[in-house]
């Protein structure tokens, strides 16, 4: 940001001329304080006026002459300047920070010419609002709370500040107290600059500390950001444990299957004449397909669903037969 920019020039702009006109000042000049927005009227104040000049930091602005007004330098304040003919003044309107200087006006009457009127001239800011900032700290050998507070007033970057409330009437932006465990103190903070005045209060107590937030490690460390550290921590272990869990539990299965036989998707079909019967194959019932094959090995039966399979064609279709397929008997 450039500095030189308003609101920044106007300060500088009055500080430059305190110190170029402050030990030149005249010192039977009128001082006069305006707030930023308002009007300053430059009135002669005598009867026989033939003659007028009106200056500003040594600058002649406006005259009147021949009964008439005349506005010298119209860019000085540009259209804010306005000419009153039946008192023979001007009055600068909407007045702004960089407004503040010397004004000067010289007259001359029938009789000759009148004492130069001289008048200093102060622009501030009005004060809108003042607030309090503080912070505490506990000194665990002193059994006491130290409270540090500052007062920010809003609108003039530069009023006067005082505070009340606790001991005597102190002044300045700054104040530190103390006080010991549960006592409390209800400060005042006024603010003003001539033209405005803006206070605030503040109430404060002591709470004595297991140790001193200040001094301890980790101090200033946001509690937030320490709760939800530590919350990912938990989480991320309970996640970790879950995973081993799991894997010793899949490692184990697998261990079991590779190594227990009975425990199989297929199982053998023995077709021999001593197998085992269904009843005894099945041992623990972990199978889909077992033996299913209770033979009768003293029958010489076929060894089907169905009880005799005639394997002999008919030689030739005739008047007896009536399909050219075997005969299933």
């Amino acid at each position: 940001m450039n500095i030189f920019q308003e609101p920044y020039c106007s300060i500088l702009g009055v500080l430059l001329f305190v110190l170029l006109h402050g030990l030149c000042a005249d010192p039977d000049a009128e001082v006069v304080h305006k707030a930023v927005g308002d009007s300053l009227e430059l009135i002669t104040g005598y009867q026989d006026i033939l003659e007028v000049k009106w200056n500003y930091n040594e600058i002649e602005f406006a005259e009147y002459q021949s009964k008439n007004l005349k506005n010298l330098k119209p860019d000085l304040f540009h259209k804010r300047l306005k000419m009153n003919k039946d008192n023979i003044s001007v009055t600068v309107a909407d007045l702004k920070l960089q407004d503040s200087g010397s004004f000067s006006i010289v007259a001359v009457g029938e009789s000759g010419q009148h004492p130069t009127k001289s008048i200093e001239l102060h622009v501030h800011d009005r004060i809108t609002g003042v607030q309090i900032e503080y912070s505490d700290s506990w000194s665990q050998s002193q059994n006491s709370c130290t409270f540090h507070l500052r007062c920010l007033a809003s609108g003039d970057p530069n009023p006067s500040y005082s505070w009340t409330g606790h001991q005597d009437k102190t002044e300045g932006q700054h104040l530190n107290i103390n006080l010991h465990p549960a006592e409390s103190a209800t400060l005042n903070c006024t603010a003003n600059n001539t033209i405005s005045v803006k206070y605030t209060t503040e109430t404060v107590m002591c709470i004595k500390k297991s140790n001193d937030s200040s001094t301890s490690p980790g101090a200033g460390f946001p509690q937030n950001y320490l709760l939800i550290a530590v919350g990912v921590c938990i989480v991320v272990v309970i996640l970790f444990g879950g995973a081993v869990a799991a894997c010793c539990t899949w490692k184990k299965n697998k261990g079991q299957g590779e190594s227990e036989a009975d425990i199989t998707v297929y199982e053998d079909v023995n077709t021999e004449v001593n197998a085992k019967k269904r009843s005894e194959s099945v041992v623990n019932g972990m199978s889909i397909y077992e033996t299913v094959d209770e033979t009768k090995c003293s029958q010489k039966l076929p060894q089907t669903l169905y009880d005799k399979i005639n394997y002999q064609r008919h030689p030739a279709v005739s008047a007896n037969t009536s399909s050219p397929y075997q005969e299933v008997l």
